[in-house]
């Protein structure tokens, strides 16, 4: 996972495979915390324009960034 890249929650996608409206994000930041953690992104949603951490582990890249 890189920045640019979109992700969704991986729970999203277990339960059925991408639909309109789903939450879509840009990783926006690797260890946003600046505390070693290459596993933690920050993430900007296409639903609300949030601004979230997210540990690597629950995001899925469903198209990669150049």
């Amino acid at each position: 996972m890189k920045v640019g890249d979109l992700v969704m929650y991986k729970y999203d996608l277990d339960r059925q495979p991408p639909v309109d409206g789903a939450p879509v994000g840009i990783v926006s930041h690797i260890d946003p915390e600046e505390i070693g953690d290459q596993e933690e992104v920050l993430v900007w949603w296409s639903d609300d324009g949030a601004l979230m951490n997210h540990s690597m582990e629950y995001l899925v890249v469903v198209n990669e960034s150049r």
